[in-house]
């Protein structure tokens, strides 16, 4: 059995806590299901659940690799492999990594020679480079 739970203690309607359980053959869309969990179930042989279960390593393999990076620092600069389009019509492939004044967890990112800072939400999920900066 597959049991998705949704907690939402600030629903507005009171719904805080809701459900959804179905069976691994039935092909559900959901592949998070950790491998310690997988590791536990019985061999099967329905291609639906083999197709899953397939799935849900290949999004723990790529949660694995996403932690795994590094994350940017202040002082580095990140390039990408692809160029990065913002909204505000611009698009860059190289950026500075600097701190964030209003939150000691997060990073902002300034284009070289600009004022502008951008953000860029689920950086660990892009193809990046960090380059350090040089010693002084």
């Amino acid at each position: 059995m597959i049991c998705l739970v949704r907690y939402n203690p600030r629903d507005p309607e009171g719904y805080i806590f809701g459900y959804k359980d179905m069976e691994e053959s039935m092909g559900p869309h959901e592949c998070d299901c950790p491998e310690t969990i997988l590791d536990l179930l019985t061999p099967t042989d329905r291609p639906y659940a083999r197709q899953w279960r397939a799935r849900c390593l290949e999004s723990a393999a790529a949660r694995r690799a996403r932690a795994a990076k590094p994350p940017p620092r202040a002082g580095q600069v990140i390039v990408f492999d692809e160029p990065l389009a913002f909204s505000d019509g611009r698009s860059f492939e190289r950026l500075d990594v600097v701190a964030n004044p209003r939150s000691h967890r997060t990073v902002l990112f300034r284009a070289p020679g600009s004022s502008g800072l951008y953000r860029i939400p689920n950086i660990k999920s892009r193809s990046y480079r960090l380059i350090e900066p040089p010693p002084r």
